[in-house]
């Protein structure tokens, strides 16, 4: 039930804030809400990478208001950190596989390709509605911090050491121009 505190305080910051920094800040604790989030499956009673919360659903369900927007990109940007760690199991077998409600595992093959496209979905979408929620600069440094805390998230999760290679690559092939 940890990732429920910080969206508590996501909420709060949207709700009793006012001006670009409590919005920025609400980001920032629902990306902390994000990167465990998805394994809220089991106190839930969905069963370990339940599809419902390993999944990008949570920010689509944060994204269908606007006045939500803040909480949704932050959801995106930890949860798509947390689906990273994910695609670095010991093993893709049992435990570390996707679960359908009512149909049980995807298999290994389909569970790493929902991981992989629901993290590159989530991340996309979390930073996309950062830029709409956000000045460019404001944005950059809410960016820049999420980016440091899911750099210390990563570091300590695991298969978070492959995530983290895995996103500094992609970064830099992105930014190569």
């Amino acid at each position: 039930m940890s990732a429920l505190l910080p969206l508590l305080a996501a909420v709060l910051l949207l709700l009793l804030g006012e001006g670009v920094w409590p919005v920025a800040a609400a980001v920032v604790a629902a990306a902390l809400s994000g990167t465990t989030l998805p394994d809220l499956d089991l106190p839930l009673g969905l069963g370990h990478r339940s599809a419902l919360l390993h999944s990008v659903l949570p920010v689509a369900l944060a994204a269908s208001d606007r006045r939500t927007w803040p909480l949704a990109a932050g959801l995106g940007l930890g949860i798509g950190l947390h689906l990273s760690a994910d695609l670095f199991p010991r093993g893709m077998q049992g435990y570390a596989t996707v679960k359908l409600p009512l149909l049980g595992s995807i298999g290994a093959a389909a569970s790493y390709l929902w991981i992989a496209a629901n993290a590159a979905f989530a991340l996309a979408l979390g930073a996309w509605l950062l830029g709409q929620v956000t000045p460019p600069r404001v944005a950059a440094w809410t960016l820049a911090t999420v980016g440091a805390m899911g750099v210390a998230y990563l570091l300590r999760t695991d298969g978070g050491w492959w995530a983290l290679a895995l996103l500094a690559g992609l970064g830099w092939w992105a930014m190569r121009g």
